[in-house]
């Protein structure tokens, strides 16, 4: 999958109670990594080979790169040293199951900044492991298995053309478009004209500016997504994440 990034939950089905647990991962190809944490394929997974059997329960995905993802896998894995976390209380319920206690940590994750600003998805891959969770509004919560959503065929050439509300040219790693007509705009520029004076440094939704199409940001960057979806892989040191992010940088 090109543009894919996931954070997943395993849940050991070992026959052995005694060694049963969790375990928290990312990948860019949740298939592949299933199979290695069950040992049908090698490379990697050396951790979890004792605790295997293995199900892929849970995936949270459409991270804009990797160093995103992978700064919400740590934050999962250490709730209680990471900085927007810590001042919870993370001590596991009396009730609670490995699979439970992770989920309230999840939960609690996906509603606190700067991940609740995040055009996340959250995904079952097993409905029998299935609870309710509330995460904000913008972030959908599916359930099956995962398709490949960002196949070359799919792919949206992305065409240059003049940003809406400052004129200059727009660039294809500086663009972005409207989901209605493909309006262009510079990343930025509708980032700052969606939060206005709100200190928000990723904004949720907003209005097209040309078309009127209410639309929410998570749905531009998956088009977006796909109109880099030829590149081999990101450039992080260019990523619009980097450039509208950057003051988040240390606070995860």
């Amino acid at each position: 999958m090109d543009n894919f990034h996931g954070v997943y939950l395993l849940c050991s089905i070992n026959n052995n109670k005694s060694v049963r647990g969790t375990y928290i991962g990312y990948t860019v190809s949740p298939g592949r990594r299933i199979l290695q944490h069950n040992r049908f394929q090698l490379g990697g997974a050396k951790k979890t080979a004792k605790y295997a059997p293995w199900d892929m329960i849970l995936i949270v995905h459409n991270f804009p790169n990797n160093t995103a993802a992978l700064r919400f896998e740590w934050a999962w894995q250490n709730p209680k040293i990471s900085v927007r976390l810590k001042m919870y209380d993370w001590r596991k319920r009396p009730k609670d199951s490995g699979v439970q206690h992770q989920i309230r940590v999840l939960e609690k994750m996906l509603n606190v900044a700067p991940w609740s600003k995040l055009p996340l998805t959250v995904q079952w891959l097993r409905g029998e492991y299935k609870v309710p969770l509330t995460p904000p509004v913008h972030m959908p919560i599916i359930c099956g298995p995962i398709e490949d959503q960002f196949m070359a065929s799919d792919a949206v050439e992305f065409q240059e053309g003049y940003c809406l509300i400052c004129s200059d040219t727009v660039g294809k790693d500086t663009g972005i478009y409207c989901v209605n007509n493909h309006c262009v705009y510079h990343l930025i520029c509708l980032a700052r004209n969606w939060t206005g004076a709100n200190s928000d440094i990723l904004p949720i939704s907003g209005e097209c500016l040309k078309c009127s199409h209410q639309q929410t940001w998570g749905e531009m960057i998956k088009l977006k997504a796909k109109s880099n979806s030829k590149s081999v892989k990101d450039n992080d040191e260019n990523h619009w994440t980097n450039v509208l992010s950057q003051q988040l940088d240390d606070s995860l």
